[in-house]
């Protein structure tokens, strides 16, 4: 029986052979390839990008026999957009908890049958009953990050290193700069640091988080969360908003690249896979959510990507490097000052609104 080994992993020719046993040959990529509803031995997979490890998919079909279409988005909002627009060939989403509950509002999720889950007992305790969706009715945890800040040691001073998001506004690295494409994240960012929350739909108080965007936007490179890990691995970017996960993806390939999470406090967040109601192959979606679900799996996940993972049997496997690197899986402290991204009804408008006008300014 093959023994699961992590170790010290940052070689991913290394990682392929101790996590999963075998090196299947394939990498992972976002196919360009349109889903089909037709073809039975299917399942098409709309998540973010770089968010499996490489041999994730060329193993799920060579154990089942069937053929994986994994499509990309940027934003939950993206997410929610396509749906809306009359998307229906996909069989799992991989939205963030704050849009769960959107997406049951408009019913677009199905109800999970957690007895065809039997890897479903895995789930640490602490995230099996949130209160985006009671008793995980119809989502099953996947990985859980924070937001925070990328930086380049070699190219930002010593003395500069950021503790907090005030250096985005730092004239000095005009140009090697980088935020999130997502309003919810980079609005918030700005509200955070001006002492708000990231929940506020006060629209006097989002303006004027917005407006200290505008006044930060000329020293920008661009909005960007699908290019993030690629611009900080080149060097192009100094200084990034970004994802925990891809911060580290991008060090696996720059040394120069440190993640921190700002003491002023950041969001936190909860990834979550889903059965959309129009999927059109649903026993291929539970086999994948099975498949994601198995400790071995997971952990491969987890020490890819560079995300924390809330399955407990997978966590378990993980090296000490990665357990218990706190900017990974923060202490107590640092989670008291991050804040959840909520479900704010229809104040979604207001920050779609002024997204729009900031982009465009």
């Amino acid at each position: 029986m093959l023994r699961l080994q992590l170790g010290n992993i940052l070689n991913r020719r290394d990682f392929l052979r101790l996590s999963l046993g075998t090196v299947f040959g394939a990498s992972l990529t976002s196919c360009t390839e349109k889903p089909k509803s037709s073809q039975k031995n299917q399942l098409n997979i709309y998540s973010w990008a770089d968010y499996l490890h490489p041999d994730t998919i060329p193993e799920f079909e060579r154990r089942y026999g069937i053929h994986v279409v994994y499509d990309t988005f940027a934003s939950n909002e993206a997410l929610l957009a396509k749906l809306q627009a009359g998307a229906t060939a996909y069989d799992i989403i991989v939205p963030t908890s704050y849009m769960i509950k959107q997406l049951r509002k408009l019913n677009k999720l199905s109800v999970l049958d957690h007895d065809r889950l039997s890897n479903f007992k895995n789930i640490m305790p602490r995230f099996v009953n949130p209160k985006f969706d009671p008793h995980l009715e119809h989502s099953i945890p996947y990985t859980w990050g924070t937001t925070g800040i990328a930086f380049n040691t070699a190219a930002v001073e010593k003395f500069d290193w950021p503790t907090n998001t005030d250096i985005f506004w730092n004239k000095k690295y005009a140009h090697r700069m980088t935020l999130l494409d997502d309003a919810r994240e980079t609005i918030g960012m700005s509200l955070k640091k001006s002492g708000h929350s990231f929940n506020t739909v006060d629209e006097p108080t989002i303006s004027q988080a917005v407006a200290d965007l505008v006044v930060q936007k000329p020293l920008t490179m661009c909005y960007t969360s699908d290019q993030v890990i690629v611009q900080l691995a080149s060097g192009d970017s100094w200084l990034s908003l970004v994802y925990s996960g891809d911060a580290y993806q991008a060090q696996r390939e720059n040394k120069d690249v440190k993640y921190v999470i700002p003491e002023n406090g950041t969001s936190i967040w909860l990834d979550n896979l889903c059965i959309p109601t129009s999927a059109p192959h649903v026993e291929n979606a539970y086999k994948w959510i099975n498949f994601m679900l198995e400790p071995k799996v997971a952990a491969a996940t987890a020490s890819y990507t560079r995300y924390a993972t809330p399955n407990q049997l997978a966590f378990e496997l993980l090296p000490k490097d990665v357990t218990q690197d706190r900017n990974l899986y923060p202490a107590a402290k640092v989670m008291a000052q991050c804040e959840e991204l909520g479900d704010i009804g229809s104040g979604i408008f207001i920050y779609d609104r002024m997204w729009t006008e900031l982009k465009c300014s």
